[in-house]
């Protein structure tokens, strides 16, 4: 059974009032457009811009994704293009200031889990785990605090706003090569697309930098650019090289 619209007054909450982590995920499912609806939306293309908050510098970001394959570059003028892929297996990185990586362990198992839609509606293919663990304010808004643990990697908090039962917020500990980096994310602005509620604005906090998303167009179903999953050249080096040293 779905969770009901009454909420508990702001706070912490004893745990026999609190809703079941499943139960608030079943509500954030329907709210967000139901099960089948979600299923349907086969395939996405985002675009925006982004915008590192204090620095003055902004561009543009393109997000594709397709099942458990993604894709994603943000280009700054006069900095170049960051990329990063998974095709399914094979998860990467490429920048003109860094070079290209390829992501392993942890890291890769955070990207598999990057799709909200695919986490929400098969979580127990990720995570081992789920519980509520408290309410708490987001942007200035009660939400039920979630903590889901995966199969591979640290915890992770959903907040998902009491009102619309929609995902406000997620705390991850992002692996990196520079080891382990919490990140906030906000979730926003939310709008109909195709009857999916989607979050136009998506705020990142991480180390002391906040990156702001915000997208001006958002299409389901999308006809993505064939090959855009592909691995690039600079990659398939790297399989090659790692493959020819085992």
């Amino acid at each position: 059974m779905l969770l009901a619209a009454a909420a508990l007054p702001g706070g912490a909450s004893g745990a026999a009032d609190l809703p079941s982590g499943e139960e608030l995920l079943a509500r954030c499912i329907q709210r967000s457009g139901g099960a089948e609806r979600l299923a349907s939306a086969k395939g996405v293309e985002m675009t925006g811009t982004v915008e590192m908050v204090g620095r003055n510098i902004s561009g543009s970001i393109l997000i594709n994704e397709q099942g458990e394959k993604s894709y994603s570059a943000i280009e700054f003028p006069g900095i170049g293009k960051i990329e990063e892929g998974y095709d399914g297996s094979v998860a990467w990185e490429s920048s003109a200031i860094q070079g290209t990586r390829i992501k392993e362990g942890d890291e890769k198992a955070a990207v598999e889990r990057s799709s909200s839609f695919r986490v929400l509606m098969h979580w127990k293919d990720y995570y081992s785990a789920i519980r509520t663990v408290g309410s708490e304010d987001v942007g200035g808004k009660p939400a039920w605090k979630v903590e889901m643990t995966p199969k591979q990697g640290k915890v992770e908090t959903f907040y998902f706003d009491r009102d619309s039962g929609l995902l406000a917020r997620m705390d991850q500990t992002v692996p990196s090569p520079l080891g382990e980096i919490p990140t906030e994310m906000d979730l926003a602005d939310y709008r109909a697309v195709d009857g999916v509620q989607t979050p136009f604005s998506m705020t990142q906090k991480v180390v002391g930098q906040t990156i702001a998303i915000r997208l001006d167009k958002v299409t389901y179903n999308a006809n993505i650019a064939p090959g855009r999953f592909n691995l690039p050249a600079a990659v398939k080096e790297l399989l090659n090289k790692k493959k020819a040293a085992q």
